[in-house]
């Protein structure tokens, strides 16, 4: 297949996919057959698995004697989900990387959209459209059309998984920087905090994966619906916990050191890498200075509350996927 130039300039961007597995053997055909048949082809496949034991590598195998552009590494000793990928990126030579799953289904003009819509941008992230069992039977997007990436609202936010993300391979010796010092720092949130921060993240609205939800999936939880009283009460609670708060204390303080925009940011940053009580009540009170970065959509009382409180939704609902 040739590859198509969608940008109209004379050197045609090259692509890298990276792949990281562990026991994917059960739906990881349909992935790579999804990213062999894009219409602007990849230049090369990184696949980096992290220990499987079925039939995952056998499968890659027999692929990669067809498709000379994939290329297999084997971890000699577990890396676990997040390493894996911080690893496996620096092995790409491409422009471009796209950060892909073992177990969804791209659409196959994926990578030619987000090569076409990349512009100056560090960093494009896409809708997903989720599904269960098949990708005929689609129960809705991941993404509403109004969603909010400042450099603030992601990184107290974190919200844009690892398969939805395209970016430059620029971006990596900083982002390196981050991960020798937390290496098992959330490497979808580090993605978007650094391109956000040193240069502009865009979306495309557009289901350019069919994700596929179900319980074995790493990032696969069950949502639940409780009151706004109730989920205050558990925020606020949550504070108790002391391997919440210092898992939230390494993650600030890793992503504190870089080139933030916005003073004020840089202070919620800094502040909530304290750990403290008092810190944590301080963290809330730049917050809601900051309540039209966080919730621009929402009415002022709403966005009032929501950002006073967002240091302790953070910590309630994000602890165990900031470092894994």
């Amino acid at each position: 297949m040739i590859k198509k130039d969608v940008g109209g300039d004379k050197k045609t961007p090259s692509v890298s996919v990276v792949l990281c597995t562990y026991n994917g053997a059960k739906y990881i055909k349909e992935q790579l057959d999804s990213i062999l048949n894009q219409t602007y082809p990849a230049d090369e496949l990184i696949i980096q698995d992290d220990g499987s034991r079925d039939a995952t590598l056998d499968i890659v195998k027999g692929y990669q004697k067809k498709y000379p552009q994939i290329k297999l590494y084997c971890n000699d000793n577990p890396l676990g989900f997040n390493y894996n990928f911080s690893t496996a990126f620096q092995r790409a030579s491409g422009d471009y990387i796209a950060s892909c799953d073992q177990d969804d289904i791209w659409r196959e003009d994926k990578l030619e959209i987000l090569v076409g819509n990349m512009k100056d941008n560090e960093l494009l992230f896409h809708n997903s459209l989720l599904f269960t069992s098949t990708p005929e039977k689609i129960i809705g997007a991941k993404n509403a059309p109004d969603i909010v990436y400042n450099e603030l609202y992601l990184a107290l936010k974190p919200f844009v998984p690892g398969h939805e993300c395209f970016f430059k391979r620029d971006i990596l010796p900083m982002y390196k920087s981050v991960v020798d010092k937390e290496r098992n720092i959330s490497y979808d949130s580090l993605l978007l905090i650094i391109s956000s921060v040193i240069g502009s993240v865009d979306f495309v609205n557009e289901g350019l994966v069919y994700w596929r939800r179900h319980p074995e999936a790493t990032s696969y939880h069950v949502d639940s619906h409780l009151s706004p009283l109730k989920g205050l009460y558990l925020a606020l609670q949550s504070y108790s916990d002391k391997h919440k708060r210092d898992i939230m204390v390494r993650y600030f303080r890793a992503i504190r050191p870089l080139p933030w925009k916005d003073a004020r940011d840089e202070k919620i940053i800094s502040t909530l890498g304290k750990g403290s009580f008092i810190s944590m009540c301080h963290a809330c009170i730049l917050c809601l200075m900051s309540r039209k970065k966080l919730y621009p959509n929402r009415s002022f009382v709403q966005s009032c509350i929501k950002s006073f409180f967002t240091p302790f939704y953070l910590l309630r609902d994000n602890t165990a996927f900031l470092i894994h």
